[in-house]
C-alpha cells in the first residue's frame, strides 16, 4: 500500500506541535510505512512548515497544505454566512479548540476569494507541493435538520430557482410535513439516498451542483500554480446530504480522500453522521439500517471506483479515547479491504501524531 499521512498542526492561531516534534514523529512513521505525501495544516506558523518541508523534501516526500474552505475561514476573513431554507442562521458544532464546524455559503464568490486570500497571505511563500481542500461541503446533521437544509441565502435561492426549485415553496412543504420530507424509496451505494419527494431529491441534487462549481474554481486556482489538489470527502453514505457528489466534485481534482471512518464518534464518522440523520428525523419512513462491517466498507469503496482521479480513502490511524477508539486489527482489516478494492493507497488520518506505534505496525503489514 502507498500511504499519505495527515498531521493536524492546530487551528489558525493555536499550535499543537513544534517542527522538531513533527520531524521526530515522522522519523518513526517513515521507518514503518512507505509515505508518499504528508498533508499538514492549518496553523499559520510558516517557520514550522519550512522546517518540516525541508525534512520531507530531503526524503523525497511531497508536502501538501491542509486548507479548510467553507468552514474555519471566517476566523480570518469576514465571510458570507450560510442560512437555512427559511433564511435564518445555522447552529455551530464545536469539536475541539481551534476547529469549528460553522459553515459559510458555498456559492459566495467572496468566500471563494477568502480561500485564495488566506493562501496568499499566510502560505504562498512556503514550498508546498499541493493543497488538500477540507470543509468543501455544507453543514451536516451535526447542526440539526436546519443545518442540512442549507444554504438558503438570497444568492443560493436564485440558483435553486434558476434550476427549477423554489426554496420558498420547499420551506413551506417542510413546515407542513417536517420529518416526512425525508421519506426514502431506497439507498443505492452509487447514487445515494433516493427520496420519495421530488423536491427533496432536487434540493440535494442542486446543492451538490452548487458545491461542485465552487470546488472546481478552487481546484483551477491552485492547479494554475502547478500544485496538486486533493479533496476531503464524506463517505459515500452521507456525501450527498452535505453536497458532495463524487463524480462531479472530483472532476478537476488529482485525488480524493473519502473519509471511511467507521470508528469515529464525531463529524465525518460514518455511524455518527448517519445516527444524527436518523435521530434528527425520527418520523421519516424508509430509512435503512446499516452494519458498518467489512462488507459495508467494500460496498462504499466500490461505489466510487469509476471516479476519474486517484483514490486514497482515509482511515483514522490515530487513537482518541473520547471519539476514535481504533485498534490494530481495525487498521489491518480496513486497509486490506482498501487494497482488495483496487484503491491507489490510503490516507492515514486525521493526525498521525496521535497514532500508536501498534497501529502503524498494522499498516506496515498490509
Amino acid at each position: 500500500m502507498e500511504y499519505i499521512c495527515q498531521i493536524f498542526t492546530g487551528g489558525w492561531h493555536n499550535s499543537n506541535y513544534t517542527a522538531r516534534q513533527i520531524i521526530e514523529r515522522l522519523e518513526t512513521v517513515t521507518a514503518l510505512v512507505p509515505v508518499k505525501k504528508v498533508i499538514i495544516g492549518w496553523n499559520i506558523d510558516s517557520d514550522l512548515y519550512r522546517a518540516v518541508g525541508t525534512y520531507l523534501h530531503d526524503k523525497g516526500i511531497a508536502m501538501l497544505l491542509w486548507l479548510p474552505a467553507f468552514s474555519e475561514i471566517q476566523s480570518l476573513k469576514e465571510a458570507d454566512d450560510a442560512l437555512d431554507i427559511f433564511g435564518k442562521p445555522i447552529a455551530d458544532f464545536a469539536l475541539q479548540e481551534g476547529e469549528s464546524f460553522a459553515f459559510c455559503c458555498p456559492s459566495s464568490k467572496k468566500n471563494i476569494r477568502n480561500v485564495f486570500s488566506v493562501y496568499e497571505e499566510y502560505f504562498s511563500g512556503i514550498p508546498f507541493d499541493g493543497v488538500f481542500l477540507d470543509k468543501i461541503r455544507t453543514q451536516s446533521f451535526a447542526a440539526g435538520t436546519m443545518g442540512v437544509l442549507s444554504c438558503g441565502c438570497e444568492r443560493c435561492r436564485k440558483i435553486y430557482k434558476d434550476k427549477g426549485l423554489s426554496l420558498d415553496m420547499f420551506a413551506k412543504k417542510y413546515a407542513d410535513t417536517k420529518d416526512r420530507i425525508f421519506d426514502m424509496e431506497e439507498y443505492d451505494p452509487v447514487k445515494g439516498f433516493r427520496f420519495r419527494d421530488k423536491d427533496t431529491q432536487a434540493f440535494f441534487t442542486i446543492k451538490s451542483e452548487i458545491v461542485a462549481d465552487s470546488v472546481h474554481e478552487l481546484c483551477r486556482y491552485f492547479k494554475a500554480k502547478g500544485m496538486e489538489v486533493g479533496l476531503d470527502l464524506y463517505a459515500p453514505l452521507m456525501s450527498g446530504i452535505v453536497g458532495q457528489d463524487y463524480p462531479s466534485i472530483a472532476a478537476e481534482a488529482d485525488f480524493i480522500k473519502p473519509m471511511l471512518y467507521r470508528k469515529t464518534e464525531a463529524p465525518a464518522g460514518i455511524g455518527f453522521e448517519y445516527g444524527l440523520f436518523r435521530n434528527s428525523v425520527p418520523k421519516a419512513q424508509g430509512m435503512p439500517a446499516f452494519t458498518y462491517d467489512e462488507s459495508f466498507l467494500q460496498e462504499q469503496l466500490l461505489s466510487f471506483r469509476d471516479v476519474r482521479c486517484a483514490k486514497y480513502p482515509g482511515i483514522e490511524i490515530n487513537y482518541r479515547e473520547d471519539i476514535a477508539r481504533t485498534d490494530p486489527e481495525y487498521i489491518r482489516s480496513s486497509l486490506s479491504v482498501f487494497k482488495e478494492c483496487g484503491m491507489d493507497g490510503a490516507v492515514l488520518s486525521w493526525d498521525v501524531m496521535l497514532a500508536p506505534d501498534s497501529h502503524l505496525q498494522a499498516a506496515s503489514e498490509v
